[in-house]
């Protein structure tokens, strides 16, 4: 399942980054199994949920400066048949929990 890869991805970057440890950009996209663009896509992304994150030069490797990672959560549940019918655009009826497949 791509979405399981991508989660895995993002926990390596997070581990990588928290250790100091990640090597150029070029480095970490190939560790990474995506393109460097990919990578500062995901980087982006991170930026957008808060978390800061700058490459030193100094020990060739990105680094967080507000925190000391992130944390990457899911669940998976089976869905009744009615219950499956009633999804409508990655919401289930009219309430607000959020499916993400």
């Amino acid at each position: 399942m791509e979405f399981i890869k991508q989660i895995e991805r993002f926990q390596l970057l997070s581990k990588l980054i928290k250790e100091e440890r990640t090597g150029s950009p070029d480095e970490l996209a190939s560790r990474l199994g995506v393109s460097r663009a990919k990578l500062y896509l995901m980087l982006d992304e991170l930026k957008d949920e808060g978390a800061k994150i700058r490459y030193s030069k100094r020990i060739n490797s990105f680094v967080f400066e507000n925190c000391d990672g992130i944390s990457i959560g899911f669940s998976i549940r089976v869905l009744g048949l009615e219950e499956s019918r009633k999804i409508v655009a990655g919401t289930v009826g009219n309430c607000c929990e959020r499916l993400i497949f």
